[in-house]
């Protein structure tokens, strides 16, 4: 979902950049028609994305938050690994 709601370079941050480069392109044109295209895609960019945006990135966070949990007592690891038996001299381990 990351790849998704990344403000710099997710899917939505590109079709929020399309969409502003298709208004851009469309009032490059000039005509009666494209006032109309030029607008409706910066509505679908200014009002459309956000509230899609956010929703994502709220979901995004409650997933987070079931996996970074605390553990149940009894069920978290010890705070240090076993170490393996140091070897001797002679390469035998004690």
């Amino acid at each position: 979902m990351s790849e998704v709601t990344t403000a710099h370079d997710g899917t939505l941050a590109s079709l929020d950049q399309l969409l502003h480069s298709l208004a851009a392109f469309y009032g490059g044109l000039g005509g009666p028609a494209d006032v109309h295209l030029v607008a409706r895609m910066r509505y679908l960019a200014e009002h459309r994305l956000g509230p899609i945006a956010a929703d994502l990135l709220h979901t995004r966070a409650e997933l987070a938050d079931r996996t970074t949990a605390p553990a149940r007592p009894g069920t978290s690891l010890p705070a240090t690994a076993p170490t393996a038996p140091a070897a001797t001299a002679s390469g035998r381990t004690r």
